[in-house]
């Protein structure tokens, strides 16, 4: 998915925004991109088990005899056919809700904060965009000492223009403007400083998930 989204080109040129963007201020910028910000197992149990049922019910509904282990040799089957199809494909998203979802990237993004380094800044200020393909959620998080010039009505507006570029088809385009807005905003609270240096790296993250997760 993610591949899908963004080129190597794009990744290219979205660091090289960041890094322009960060020139003017001693705040730090980072944007990771992830297939997905969870597995969602459950999700995909509960769609093998509509899967088997589903292909239950129309062998029942053949015209034909029956035999109990046929039915149940149909339902395996069936069950692992589609727990395997449904953990590849995007379709389970019938089965999660979006009230997960954006929780489960939410907690992505808290996590990405702190695996990148944001928390460690001089000056409390690192903003981290964090894009999950799977669930189609941008989160932006800010620390607390830019958040503190800033709130959730700034971050929400630089992740409408994410999405709003997604939506277009120029999903580039969007995230190279949120990161400049984020530049603009932290150079108007932190301008650069005389001794400042870059603390973090202005690559995009292409984060894969972990083997663990749920």
């Amino acid at each position: 998915m993610a591949k899908s989204l963004l080129s190597e080109s794009d990744k290219l040129a979205i660091a090289e925004v960041i890094g322009k963007a960060e020139s003017s201020t001693s705040g730090e910028i980072v944007f990771s991109l992830t297939d997905a910000a969870s597995k969602y197992r459950q999700a995909t149990l509960q769609a093998a088990l509509a899967g088997m049922v589903a292909s239950a019910a129309a062998y029942l509904a053949l015209p034909l005899m029956h035999s109990i282990s046929l039915l149940l040799w149909i339902e395996l089957i069936s069950f692992a056919g589609f727990y395997a199809l449904f953990s590849k494909v995007s379709w389970r998203r019938w089965f999660i809700s979006a009230a997960e979802m954006d929780a489960r990237v939410r907690d992505a993004a808290f996590t990405e904060f702190y695996s990148s380094g944001l928390h460690r800044t001089r000056d409390s200020n690192g903003v981290l965009i964090l894009l999950s393909c799977f669930e189609r959620r941008v989160v932006v998080l800010g620390d607390r000492g830019i958040h503190e010039k800033l709130g959730d009505h700034h971050w929400d507006e630089v992740r409408d223009r994410i999405i709003e570029g997604i939506h277009s088809g120029k999903a580039r385009e969007g995230i190279c403007a949120a990161i400049e807005s984020c530049g603009n905003a932290l150079a108007q609270y932190f301008p650069r400083l005389h001794d400042d240096v870059n603390e973090l790296s202005d690559a995009v993250i292409d984060r894969r998930m972990r083997p663990d997760a749920p």
